[in-house]
C-alpha cells in the first residue's frame, strides 16, 4: 500500500512539475512588449516601402501620357523622391536586418477594397485626357501625399533610432510639402 501511494506521490509530483515547466514555455512563447511594438513598426515601414515603391513608378505615367509642364514637373518631383526615400529605406535594412517591409498585415477586405481603388483610377487615368486627366492625376498624388506624411510621422512617434527618427521627420516634411503644392496645382 505504501508503495502505491509512493508512486501516487510521484506521480503528482512528476505531473505538478510538468505543468510548471509547460507553464514556463508557454510563458516564452507568448510575445512581449518589444516584440509587439517591432511587429507594429515593421507593419508600417512595409506600408511605407509599399507606398513609395508605388510612388516612385508614378511618372512613367507620361510614356503614354501627356500633362501640362507644372503637372508633370511635381509628380516627376515627387516619384524621384519617393524612389530616393525607399532607397533611404533599402539602406536602414542593410544595416538592421530587424527591420521588415513584407509586413503589412492588412485585413483580406483591406486589401481587396485597396486593390479595387488602384484598379478604377489606373482606368480612369487612362482613359481620360487633357484637365480632366491632370486633375485626376493630381488628386492621387495629393492623398498619397498626404497620407505618406501621416504614416511617416506616425512611425517617427514609434522609432527609437535617431538616424531612422531624423529621416522619417524629413520624409513627412517633404511629402507635407508635396502635398501642399499639388493642392496648390489642383485650385
Amino acid at each position: 500500500m505504501n508503495e502505491i501511494r509512493r508512486a501516487g506521490v510521484c506521480g503528482t509530483l512528476l505531473a505538478c512539475g510538468l505543468t510548471v515547466a509547460g507553464c514556463a514555455t508557454v510563458q516564452k512563447v507568448l510575445p512581449t512588449a518589444a516584440w509587439h511594438q517591432a511587429r507594429v513598426r515593421n507593419e508600417g515601414y512595409s506600408l511605407l516601402y509599399q507606398l513609395l515603391s508605388q510612388e516612385s513608378d508614378v511618372g512613367k505615367i507620361f510614356i503614354i501620357k501627356h500633362a501640362n509642364p507644372p503637372v508633370a514637373g511635381i509628380i516627376k518631383e515627387i516619384a524621384s523622391a519617393c524612389d530616393q526615400a525607399r532607397k533611404g529605406l533599402d539602406l536602414f535594412h542593410e544595416k538592421d536586418r530587424r527591420l521588415s517591409f513584407e509586413m503589412a498585415n492588412l485585413p483580406e477586405m483591406e486589401q481587396k477594397t485597396r486593390e479595387a481603388i488602384q484598379s478604377t483610377v489606373t482606368k480612369e487615368l487612362l482613359t481620360s485626357s487633357g484637365k480632366t486627366f491632370e486633375h485626376r492625376l493630381l488628386f492621387t498624388q495629393a492623398e498619397a501625399m498626404n497620407y505618406a506624411a501621416h504614416l511617416s510621422a506616425v512611425l517617427h512617434d514609434q522609432e527609437s533610432d535617431p538616424l531612422r527618427k531624423k529621416f522619417l521627420d524629413a520624409l513627412a516634411q517633404q511629402c507635407t510639402t508635396f502635398h501642399d503644392k499639388v493642392v496648390e496645382l489642383l485650385k
